[in-house]
């Protein structure tokens, strides 16, 4: 019950035996020197962590404790308190562009499950169609023979090796998701254009003809064209500008780009058929 063991239960009976309740009681002197970081350090330490900023380092962590704490310590001392106590460690961050209005995203957020009911509202009532309404999210990503790099594992104080390729040729792929159901329509294309965007939207709106697709994306330059011609069973609601974060389709590009890490194609249709072959795995 106590989670301790036998031969610690039989020091303490020796104990009460000899010295009674008294002794077994009695607060035993703290072993050691006194703490490099004292515990106060520690929980403000603990709180900074907790910012998605982090730092960039461990030795970031001692200077920050130095200079705004006046704490003395070493990379030693700090890397076993943060890694093995406070379980943090180096992480990839997500890359948040300087220009991102943080007021923008909150209100997009906020606002969005009232703007897809007037949305909805607004196909029954001005549209008078019977058509189901549903909410998508669109974007493109390139995928290229350059290696898609990422961490790899091995034994302690072995340092990975990655073999990589610099090739430049590279194809894009078109998406939509359906967040509440996870459905999901894809389409590869040899550029990033308006004209290649507004082929897309055809074939989505041939594809879902049977119903209104409210469909969110980014500001793109080709998403605005004057000259594209939006089909008539999709509405496109965009999001704030560089906030790729509110797109749910972007951890789908992360998890296809994760599955094709230090993949060495030879050719386009090499990289097709690996990436081909991911999507299917996605969608069945």
């Amino acid at each position: 019950m106590l989670g301790r063991n036998r031969v610690t239960l039989h020091k303490w009976i020796r104990q009460y035996e000899i010295e009674g309740i008294e002794g077994l009681l009695q607060r035993k002197p703290v072993s050691g020197g006194p703490r490099t970081i004292p515990l106060w350090a520690e929980k403000a330490l603990e709180k900074k962590l907790q910012e998605p900023q982090g730092f960039n380092g461990y030795q970031e962590i001692v200077e920050w404790l130095e200079q705004l704490l006046g704490i003395h310590t070493c990379y030693k001392t700090v890397h076993k308190l943060v890694h093995n106590k406070l379980k943090s460690s180096l992480k990839v961050p997500r890359p948040q562009s300087i220009a991102q209005q943080e007021e923008q995203q909150k209100a997009f957020k906020k606002n969005l499950a009232d703007n897809l009911i007037m949305l909805n509202l607004f196909c029954i009532a001005v549209l008078c169609t019977t058509k189901a309404v549903r909410f998508w999210c669109e974007d493109e990503t390139r995928i290229g023979l350059k290696t898609i790099t990422g961490r790899k594992i091995t034994a302690r104080g072995v340092k990975p090796v990655g073999i990589e390729q610099w090739q430049f040729k590279a194809t894009y792929l078109y998406g939509i998701i359906e967040p509440q159901t996870g459905a999901s329509f894809f389409w590869e294309f040899s550029h990033l254009n308006t004209e290649c965007f507004q082929t897309f939207l055809n074939l989505v709106a041939q594809n879902f003809v049977d119903s209104i697709l409210i469909i969110q994306l980014d500001n793109g330059a080709f998403h605005k064209a004057k000259r594209l011609r939006v089909p008539d069973n999709i509405i496109l609601l965009f999001q704030p500008p560089h906030s790729p974060q509110l797109n749910p389709i972007e951890q789908v590009w992360q998890y296809l780009k994760r599955r094709l890490c230090w993949l060495l194609p030879k050719n386009l249709e090499e990289l097709r058929v690996a990436l081909y072959a991911e999507i299917n795995k996605q969608t069945n």
